[in-house]
């Protein structure tokens, strides 16, 4: 081979080895100067306890409904649907929208009572009562200087929506009526109510007081804390003894018709264990009911609804609250059940442990139950769960090792903690290091890198060699023909 084209030849090598192996040194150094990366800021996540609430139906409070909030009765403003026992918002629609309660005032004029009164404390009716009244009021026929008692009053709010049971009561309490609404709205402020405040004692107001749906059903699961309270609120009828201006016996009916067959029966349901009816023009048909059935304890508040009446002008052609409370109840037990969804101490999942043995099985340390579709089961729910940091060995029975949310749909239905069931002991040390491949990887990069320089600084000598050379030959060559050709002339 000539040495030109074995000089060719080596230039070409020396170019191809330096397009090879110098690149991986060059991102290296890249990679060493890169400017630092501005550090994400993940939002704030939802702390442990209301994921369930601001994402979920847990407690009275849920914002995200389990059967949504879709409008799904005829005219109702505004709706709610709970159950107690797991405390689960089924439905809601408008359920925080400001509406007047009309004669459910009442629920808390007898309950705030009760905070100052015994059921068998005796009260003196003040003279004057029936101008103290608003027009065409629903009364008990209580006269001048009548001697009842808090429970014959107490049951008359309840069951006939009585407007001088009302009165009667605010004036025994607090000397009259203004001095005692301001003790309403404190109990309401008390226990969580954020959308209600009360003009008067009786409701009859116009649109002076206001409530929410949500806040109602907050009002009524409080009241119902109260055993005196409770017996009036779940009775169907009461009998107001003789009094000391009155001989007669007085029966009191409740006007909830969908707990008592007395008046009118197409309403009745037997599910039904207590509540309060309210009809007035400016608030509409309202009503509250207690229900249970199916191993749920529900509470259903409708607000706002329309009452249509026949030509006569009095008689309702279509009721609206017992009606749409009717289809409520039936949205609810025919489409849910209670179940539980977490056990205490019963495995929930296995979680990998860096340097461990086993993995971590975790479990809850406690039992919940909640709402669910009737035809849900356990794998129609997704758990999300929370590790508190990569988990490493040892870790011991009973560490806390993160939290755990449980979805239905869009719904998070409950979140536990999640604790260690047992023992991971770290892995036994066999003595032989073992490199990750990335190490090995890099190991590998760092001296082919240095051969590869070496290799190219060689073939660099050499060609600079190899070119010097064949430069003073062909010098050589020149001359000697140039000689050559001098001593032909001189011939």
């Amino acid at each position: 081979m000539k040495k030109s084209a074995f000089l060719s030849l080596c230039l070409c090598m020396m170019i191809a080895l330096q397009s090879i192996l110098l690149p991986s040194q060059a991102a290296t150094t890249e990679e060493t100067t890169l400017p630092t990366a501005a550090v994400y800021e993940a939002p704030a996540k939802t702390p442990f306890g209301q994921v369930c609430v601001q994402e979920g139906c847990r407690g009275i409070e849920g914002m995200v409904p389990l059967g949504g909030s879709e409008p799904k009765l005829e005219s109702a403003v505004g709706v709610f649907l709970f159950e107690r026992n797991t405390e689960t918002v089924i439905y809601s629609y408008g359920a925080d929208l400001k509406l007047p309660p009309g004669n459910l005032t009442k629920i808390v004029t007898g309950i705030v009572a009760l905070q100052f009164c015994s059921m068998d404390d005796t009260v003196t009716v003040v003279e004057g009562i029936k101008g103290r009244l608003p027009v065409s009021t629903l009364t008990m026929g209580l006269t001048n200087n009548e001697v009842v008692t808090v429970r014959d009053l107490i049951h008359a709010l309840i069951l006939t929506d009585a407007n001088d049971a009302a009165v009667a009561l605010a004036e025994h309490i607090t000397g009259n009526r203004q001095g005692f609404v301001p003790l309403m709205n404190q109990w309401v402020k008390d226990i969580g109510c954020t959308g209600t405040e009360f003009a008067t004692v009786h409701g009859v107001d116009g649109a002076a007081s206001y409530t929410t749906a949500r806040d109602m059903t907050k009002i009524v699961r409080e009241a119902l804390k109260n055993p005196d309270f409770a017996e009036a609120f779940c009775a169907a009828e009461y009998e107001v003894p003789a009094t000391n201006v009155n001989e007669k016996t007085r029966t009191l009916k409740t006007m909830n018709y969908m707990r008592d067959t007395g008046v009118i029966s197409q309403f009745y349901d037997q599910r039904i264990t207590g509540g309060i009816a309210s009809y007035e023009t400016t608030s509409g048909a309202c009503l509250v009911v207690t229900a249970e059935s199916q191993n749920m304890d529900l509470i259903g508040v409708v607000l706002g609804c329309k009452r249509q009446f026949k030509e006569n002008g009095w008689q309702p052609s279509i009721y609206g609250n017992f009606e749409e409370m009717a289809e409520l109840l039936k949205f609810g037990f025919n489409n849910y059940k209670v179940n539980r969804i977490v056990y205490d101490d019963i495995a929930m999942n296995q979680f990998t442990v860096a340097n461990g043995e086993s993995n971590a099985v975790g479990k809850a340390n406690v039992n919940i139950d909640s709402v669910v579709p009737i035809n849900a089961q356990m794998k129609n729910l997704t758990m999300n769960y929370n590790l508190e940091g990569a988990l490493t060995a040892p870790i011991k029975a009973g560490q806390k090792l993160g939290t755990v949310e449980l979805w239905y749909r869009n719904s998070c239905l409950a979140e536990a903690e999640v604790f260690a069931m047992g023992d991971v002991v770290p892995a036994s040390n066999t003595g032989v290091v073992i490199h990750s491949t990335a190490e090995m990887v890099s190991s590998g990069s760092k001296f082919w890198n240095v051969v590869g320089t070496i290799v190219v600084i060689a073939l660099g000598l050499a060609a600079a060699y190899l070119g010097f050379n064949a430069y003073m030959r062909a010098t050589r060559r020149a001359r000697h023909r140039r000689r050559r050709q001098e001593r032909r002339r001189t011939r």
